[in-house]
């Protein structure tokens, strides 16, 4: 099989996996993407921002012959939604959750609204717009203060007290603010097929974060974990015109008192998916089965515990 993976940026490992068995394009829009040199072929692209960019990807999917496009940045998932039929016109399925499960995942205060219209445990949330029009909603801190459509770290404040919140949030705007929650962090990395179904969980404990990037991480077979994810996922695929399809990744905390506390859905590999690789999770054929039309069976739960310790390696070039 033919696949495309879109912003590559550092995604070696990500690629290294579905090389095994698959043909992989890549493209960037930057010339040194560290992973342009690990992928069969590579293109440098516009930012997905730019008029052209989804003409360039048709353009690409076409003349690569291009079976599975799975894009990796979720500032373009709306963008290349919209074109979904003339990707399948061109022979190459997206990989992507359909639109209203992305309008659900790409917002925080969407996220938190579909968690609490659904009962699923979660963080006291505001929005910012709230708080500076009515100061005298209680806020309990600390907090976290994030955009409504970040990712990772990028552009996160956090307050210990009230007039801390109140000088940050000043002159932020489509923010929200989150009570934060003291325990164990775990993302859980998940995937569905064509029809929404459940395939694979994985939770991962978060041993050591860098940069909004997990460095140190653990697989674990945690059963209440398991479930209340596909409970989640269940919930979401029951919601009105949703649909999840592909991969995702959920972040959870479970807090001091053992509760189980969901914080973020995103629709896309995480970062630190490459230990549910290493566990016996084979992607790469999950994705050649499915675009060849195999049934696949689930298998939830079915992988080894082990421990992932990223480190930093280095490309050269005259």
């Amino acid at each position: 099989m033919r696949i495309l993976l879109t912003a590559i940026g550092k995604r070696v490992q990500l690629i290294k996996h579905l090389k095994k068995i698959n043909y992989v394009v890549g493209v960037d829009s930057g010339d040194l993407a560290p992973a342009k040199f690990f992928v069969d072929s590579f293109y440098k692209v516009p930012s997905c921002n730019d008029k052209e960019y989804v003409n360039v990807l048709l353009s690409i999917c076409k003349n690569e012959k291009i079976d599975m496009l799975i894009p990796l940045y979720e500032k373009e998932f709306l963008t290349l939604d919209s074109d979904r039929d003339k990707f399948i016109e061109t022979g190459t399925f997206l990989l992507l959750s359909n639109r209203n499960v992305l309008e659900i995942c790409n917002d925080k205060w969407n996220t938190y609204n579909f968690f609490k219209e659904n009962n699923i445990n979660t963080p006291k949330t505001y929005l910012v717009e709230e708080i500076r029009k009515n100061q005298n909603i209680t806020v309990d801190c600390p907090v976290i203060i994030k955009p409504r459509d970040g990712m990772g770290s990028r552009g996160i404040f956090y307050a210990n007290n009230r007039d801390e919140l109140l000088h940050i949030i000043s002159s932020l705007s489509d923010y929200i603010i989150q009570e934060k929650v003291e325990g164990t962090e775990y993302t859980l990395d998940i995937f569905c097929d064509f029809d929404g179904q459940v395939i694979s969980i994985v939770p991962r404990q978060r041993l050591e974060v860098r940069a909004g990037e997990v460095s140190k991480s653990k697989a674990v077979k945690d059963i209440r974990l398991i479930d209340a994810a596909l409970n989640l996922v269940n919930k979401l695929n029951s919601s009105k015109g949703c649909k999840a399809i592909g991969p995702m990744n959920i972040q959870c905390i479970v807090d001091q008192n053992d509760e189980i506390k969901f914080i973020e859905i995103n629709p896309r590999f995480g970062g630190g998916v490459p230990l549910s690789f290493e566990a016996g999770v084979d992607y790469g054929q999950i994705l050649s089965d499915m675009i060849s039309g195999k049934k696949i069976k689930p298998f939830i739960g079915d992988f080894e515990e082990m421990i992932m310790l990223r480190f930093d390696d280095a490309v050269y070039i005259k």
